[in-house]
């Protein structure tokens, strides 16, 4: 019985080293095996900041379009207009006789905003690149850019669609689509008050526009200045408490010289 006993110990002790042998060259085994280089996958909470990216291209080219329209009097680049202080500041409203000017721009807010898409479609791809994501390794698929902005009252709203899709080596993929912009500038207020005057002068007495009554008639909401150069009067309008103008040229009722 002894005997018997100490063979059994002898098992479970052998047993015991090959098991112990066994875990170490298992573990040396991962060790030196060489790693598999894993293919690189699209980190999808980066979405948020390729659209921050391309929505920030999309506020510095349309704050640029903006800002333009309304130094130009609602042109990009203008074709007629009056030079004012370094400004080309395009005519609304025009004539060279002693009569009621002419309405060069009767759709003045879509004007506007035909001017805003087609500066944006041309400059928004100088901003946006996206070699940068092309150089760690994933395809980059782009197609067709339009734009289309919307001047309200108080904003300006500009969309682009701009379909971008990002593959990574393994074939997983993710897709962007639209991408946009809200501006508080009071644009499509001041394009309306534009309106207003173009037709005031038009249906003026001898083009005799009493602008400080219109400025009376908006409740105090306006505030209009109109230097006259050489034959023409340069309005320049904007909201009471705001630095956003909105500047255009009239020249109406030219006298006759003596």
């Amino acid at each position: 019985m002894h005997k018997r006993g100490q063979v059994t110990m002898f098992v479970i002790l052998g047993i015991l080293v090959i098991a112990v042998i066994a875990v170490i060259l298992y573990t040396y085994n991962s060790k030196v095996q060489p790693q598999v280089d894993k293919t690189p996958e699209f980190d999808f909470s980066k979405t948020d900041v390729i659209k921050s990216y391309i929505e920030g291209c999309v506020e510095k080219v349309g704050n640029e379009a903006i800002n333009l329209v309304g130094k130009q009097g609602g042109e990009i680049n203008p074709s007629f207009y009056q030079y004012y202080y370094g400004d080309a500041v395009s005519y609304l409203c025009y004539t060279t006789e002693p009569s009621s000017c002419y309405n060069k721009k009767p759709f003045l807010l879509q004007f506007v905003e035909k001017e805003i898409n087609s500066y944006v479609l041309q400059k928004i791809n100088s901003c946006v690149n996206l070699q940068g994501i092309r150089d760690q390794g994933f395809e980059v698929q782009a197609g067709a850019l339009t734009v289309d902005t919307k001047v309200n009252l108080y904003t300006t709203f500009i969309e682009i669609n701009y379909p971008i899709t990002i593959t990574g080596k393994s074939g997983q993929s993710v897709q962007l689509n639209q991408f946009s912009k809200n501006f508080n500038v009071p644009l499509g207020r001041l394009v309306k008050v534009a309106e207003d005057i173009v037709n005031g002068e038009i249906n003026s007495f001898q083009g005799y526009f009493n602008y400080q009554a219109y400025i009376i008639s908006q409740n105090g909401e306006i505030e209009i200045t109109r230097p006259t150069w050489d034959k023409t009067e340069i309005y320049i309008t904007n909201l009471r408490n705001d630095d956003y103008k909105f500047q255009f040229a009239i020249q109406n009722y030219v006298k006759e010289f003596p």
